[in-house]
């Protein structure tokens, strides 16, 4: 929280603000142009306010030297626990940064610069236009593509593990859209080294067990919020983003079987119905010599063994296994 106070502390929202910033800007442009003409052999100067800052993004370091191998990646906002608001995740891998000895893309020295000029707020947006000449819509487009460029090199350099700080992923972050496609597909990281230090949030129009696949950090990376909005879609897309998925052997059953029961549900709510509860019959078992009677199950009462000259037996394997007496008249024709 202190992180992030600090950091909107700097925010230029004054038109004052603004200039300076606009002018810092310019001025580092110029600091370039005297140290290649210092130094011709370096690296050249941009030809223009522009084509500096695309630049920075392009070629600056995405690698803070004082900082361990692990690269932290963020995403949006939420209200930690025991926290009194909410805190842009940033500050939370910044802090992490700190304590922890991460990499984060804000205090690499690319990021850092471009962070500083603060390319999207308005009032340094109408500097540049009114007392350097840049383009309003040029610079519109500058600002997307250098944040989209550094972050894209910054998840290139990766090494091995790292660690996400997001909630739900938004498909139009730069995280969705982005960085976690590049970690998916990166050789060195894939989708089991990619960690996930805050908890998923419950989604309520869900079945919980669902909801816990979906939560496995293999999964976790691939999908995305807007795919299980339940204003937006039903159970069956997200069935067919889900088999789109690539799924650990590990999850392979239960990912089958939250497929087949998404696939069967028109809406979030048919999907969450309970199950109906079957009604317990008692069987009817039926008389192969009287067709059409029914006959009740009855419990047979305990019986003392019949003695070996009656007619019948009550075990039925005795009469098997042990002969009659030789003295008893056996039955034939249909009594047998």
């Amino acid at each position: 929280m202190a992180l992030e106070e600090e950091h909107q502390s700097r925010r230029p929202r004054t038109p004052e603000q603004g200039a300076e910033t606009a002018l810092r800007i310019y001025q580092d442009w110029q600091a370039q142009i005297e140290a290649a003409q210092a130094d011709p052999q370096g690296r050249p100067a941009a030809p223009d306010l522009l084509s500096y800052i695309k630049g920075v993004a392009a070629e600056d370091s995405v690698t803070r030297a004082d900082r361990g191998e692990v690269r932290a990646f963020w995403s949006w906002r939420s209200q930690p626990e025991g926290a009194p608001r909410e805190v842009g995740h940033r500050y939370l891998a910044q802090a992490c940064g700190e304590s922890r000895g991460m990499q984060v893309l804000e205090d690499t020295p690319a990021g850092r610069k471009l962070d500083s000029y603060w390319l999207f707020e308005g009032p340094v947006r109408q500097a540049l236009a009114q007392d350097f000449q840049v383009d309003a819509a040029q610079l519109e487009e500058t600002s997307n593509q250098v944040w989209k460029t550094v972050s894209g090199r910054y998840a290139e350099a990766a090494t091995g593990p790292v660690v996400a700080f997001t909630a739900d992923i938004g498909r139009d972050s730069v995280l969705g859209a982005d960085e976690l496609p590049r970690l998916l597909a990166h050789e060195k990281v894939g989708k089991e080294n990619i960690e996930f230090p805050i908890d998923m949030p419950r989604h309520e129009q869900l079945p919980r067990e669902i909801d816990e696949l979906i939560g496995d950090k293999t999964l976790r990376s691939q999908w995305r919020m807007e795919d299980i909005d339940p204003t937006a879609s039903t159970p069956k897309d997200f069935a067919q983003k889900l088999a789109g998925m690539d799924v650990p052997e590990r999850l392979k059953e239960t990912h089958a079987a939250a497929l087949g029961r998404l696939g069967a549900a028109n809406s979030y709510e048919e999907l969450n119905a309970p199950a109906p509860q079957r009604e317990q019959r008692t069987p009817v078992m039926r008389n192969e010599f009287l067709p059409g009677v029914k006959i009740r199950p009855v419990a047979m009462p305990a019986a003392a063994r019949a003695p070996a000259s009656q007619h019948g037996v009550i075990n039925p394997a005795a009469a098997l296994t042990l002969p009659p007496p030789a003295a008893v008249q056996q039955p034939t024709g249909v009594e047998r």
